[in-house]
């Protein structure tokens, strides 16, 4: 947002002898003091300019002796009177009084800063402008983005860790992710892309929210890779990697033989079993006596657990 000021200034005194026109010389405004009248070449009537010369509140009478001008002081509307050689501020720019001609010497910006002219005052995400063209100055506020100590232009993009960032008008947004270990490559927000065996995501959170993750695709178990889809076996338990990243129990196996979770077998007078407790997958592996079912020899097996417990 920019906030223009301008100021464009004129002088036109009128004096006992005629008509008198003074312009400033340097490349700064000055402000009229209104127009000045004779009255029996014994004094000079200043009013702010634009006013009316017979509005007795806002105007001064400077007498005039032998023809001599005293130097003059400074009228502006709202403003109040100052002598010559006096300085002031009133909205944006600091003046200073040179006979009559209230010259701009400075802008002021709103957290009262003094910007001299032709220079420029960032703080805080603000640039203040103190332009000078021709007999205008021009003050000028314009909002910045402040990030980590820098100030950035509007449009300006920037790093901020793995995120592309962007000034707006609006304020800092962000524009996507880098992907890890590249300088240039970047994931737009809700992209996502498979790069080394890893997923890569841009996620979008809701208004203003993105979020960088890294996943390694497959699975991992005692810090040993696992390809999605890929069977393996440890410790008698048969494992399957999903697609997700997590691990699914198939079955238990002993040499040759294979038992899915949850199943009982009875071979050659052994009781194989696969289960689960929680979390954790058991196999078990007993003899059976013969003539038993394969359910009285668990109830058996249940049994001869339980007494043991007791009795420890």
């Amino acid at each position: 947002m920019i906030r223009k000021l301008v100021i464009d200034l004129l002088l036109l005194a009128l004096l006992a002898n005629g008509q008198f026109m003074s312009s400033h010389s340097r490349s700064f405004s000055s402000f009229s003091t209104g127009g000045g009248v004779t009255d029996g070449d014994s004094k000079i009537i200043l009013t702010p300019h634009g006013m009316s010369q017979d509005d007795e509140e806002n105007r001064i009478v400077i007498p005039v002796h032998d023809g001599f001008i005293p130097p003059l002081p400074c009228m502006m509307a709202n403003a109040g009177t100052h002598e010559h050689g006096s300085t002031f501020t009133k909205n944006n720019f600091h003046y200073q009084c040179n006979n009559g001609t209230a010259e701009v010497i400075a802008c002021i910006s709103d957290d009262g800063a003094v910007v001299q002219l032709g220079r420029t005052y960032v703080n805080q995400g603000v640039r203040h402008k103190c332009n000078v063209q021709g007999d205008s100055v021009t003050y000028e506020q314009e909002a910045m983005c402040f990030e980590n100590g820098i100030h950035y232009e509007i449009g300006d993009s920037f790093r901020n860790g793995s995120f592309k960032l962007t000034c707006r008008k609006e304020g800092i947004v962000i524009e996507g992710c880098y992907l890890q270990n590249s300088l240039n490559t970047i994931l737009m927000p809700g992209e996502s892309r498979i790069v080394d065996g890893k997923r890569h995501e841009c996620q979008d959170m809701g208004p203003g929210k993105v979020r960088y993750t890294v996943k390694m695709l497959g699975c991992v178990r005692d810090g040993q890779q696992f390809g999605i889809g890929q069977l393996w076996t440890d410790k008698h338990v048969r494992y399957r990697c999903q697609n997700d990243g997590t691990l699914e129990v198939l079955g238990c196996v002993d040499d040759d033989m294979y038992i899915d979770l949850g199943k009982d077998l009875l071979i050659n007078g052994m009781v194989h079993r696969c289960y689960q407790v929680d979390n954790t997958t058991f196999y078990h592996k007993f003899a059976c006596d013969e003539g038993r079912t394969l359910a009285e020899c668990i109830a058996h097996s249940i049994a001869m657990k339980a007494r043991r417990f007791h009795r420890s």
